[in-house]
């Protein structure tokens, strides 16, 4: 006995002539405002509200960034910006010899106090992470005869020196950046 098995089961029916329903319903809304903005405004204001409109309508039903339709994507992207920003970073290399210590947190500042204390460890930081980076640190120790440590040695040290614990993060672009890490125990 065979069965046929359905395909293309993720592309949409063209209900109406080559639209899908959902297409169809947006033009219909853009259309229907146009409508209703033609009895209520001028007609060189009119025309302004109705490109507008029409451009929206088109571009909800039409337009498609990186496979996904255009309406998924401001949905995403207003989520992405009201929701808060939470970064996880975790270790590029497994190196064996290396041990993790657990550096105890301090008690969270009150989000609405400025304090000078965590201004001054956060440029303390930013300081070391860039002498770090151009191997300033390491000229540093060979001219004052002090032992010569590895970048990783040197932020692990730092780490050791600040009360709050923060984390060195690489973006996609490129760009690094120092992050607060907060362990939900």
């Amino acid at each position: 006995m065979q069965f046929q098995v359905p395909q293309f089961i993720e592309t949409e029916d063209k209900i109406v002539g080559p639209m899908t329903l959902k297409q169809f319903v947006y033009m219909g809304a853009a259309a229907g405002i146009d409508f209703l903005l033609f009895f209520a405004l001028e007609t060189w204001l009119w025309f302004i509200f109705a490109f507008i409109i029409t451009a929206l309508g088109v571009g909800l039903a039409f337009i498609k960034i990186n496979g996904r339709p255009l309406v998924s994507v401001i949905l995403s992207a207003l989520k992405f910006y009201w929701s808060p920003q939470t970064f996880v970073w975790q270790q590029d290399h497994k190196d064996p010899n290396f041990k993790k210590r657990e550096i105890p947190l301090s008690a969270e500042p009150k989000k609405s106090s400025f304090s000078i204390q965590g201004l001054i460890s956060g440029l303390a930081l930013k300081n070391k992470w860039q002498k770090v980076q151009t191997g300033e640190a390491q000229k540093q120790e060979k001219s004052a005869g002090g032992p010569v440590r590895s970048p990783h040695q040197l932020t692990q040290q730092l780490s050791q020196k600040i009360k709050d614990r923060y984390q060195i993060f690489e973006k996609m672009t490129g760009d690094r950046q120092a992050a607060r890490r907060v362990d939900y125990r």
